[in-house]
């Protein structure tokens, strides 16, 4: 099952210490890319998400300790730099072995193991639906964000700035009432209980997951 194999995993990812200890779930998840086999488009989803958790760890490089370069938002520091490629590597580590299963089998064999392992109903629900419209999600955010654009030509950054904040809040505004929208046109055609989930089992998440807790242990 891969559903426990990504919780094991992301468990042991986030209670290393050091770059070093995190070589082995390196491994692991190049053992997952061989057998898995994904997507040519998958490398490029993991691409943007390297740069994008990237940019969230920025400011771990400028931690007090010994400075190795002098910024105009500070020091870069020795210490800084560790922490930083530390914090990096979890959090890629963890998210890539979502994005590998995810893309190579599809989000249902996540969710029909969720549902094997008896999460609850409104939950497993809530993640399929949340997944089902993300993409409407980000063309909206996009439409608007052009919209957005073509109209504050020529404004000043801290407006600009200001003018993309309550966009955001009109996104969720939207994206409720739309909700309810797709609701009433579900029930008008009938929805009643959603259908159950399935998928075959495989022995490679426990051949993995076998390794990895061989490497825990040992």
């Amino acid at each position: 099952m891969y559903l426990p194999l990504i919780l094991l995993y992301s468990f042991v990812v986030a209670t290393r210490g050091s770059l070093g200890e995190l070589a082995y779930p390196a491994l692991l998840l190049g053992i997952m890319v061989f057998l898995l086999r994904p997507k040519g488009e998958t490398f490029r989803h993991l691409t943007f998400l390297l740069g994008f958790e990237g940019f969230l760890f920025l400011a771990a490089l400028f931690n007090p300790g010994v400075a190795i370069l002098s910024t105009p938002f500070g020091a870069i520091t020795r210490e800084g730099v560790n922490t930083f490629l530390l914090l990096l590597s979890k959090a890629f580590l963890s998210s890539a072995m979502v994005v590998v299963v995810s893309n190579a089998l599809g989000f249902s064999v996540l969710l029909a193991e969720m549902e094997r392992l008896h999460f609850p109903r409104v939950l497993v629900l809530t993640v399929a639906f949340t997944y089902r419209y993300i993409d409407l999600f980000a063309e909206e955010a996009s439409r608007m964000r052009r919209a957005l654009e073509s109209r504050a030509f020529g404004v000043g950054r801290l407006e600009y700035y200001r003018l993309l904040a309550s966009l955001i809040g009109e996104i969720f505004v939207r994206a409720y009432h739309r909700s309810g929208r797709v609701y009433a046109a579900m029930l008008s055609r009938g929805y009643g209980e959603f259908p159950r989930f399935e998928n075959n089992l495989s022995l490679k998440p426990v051949v993995v997951t076998l390794l990895l807790l061989l490497g825990v242990v040992l």
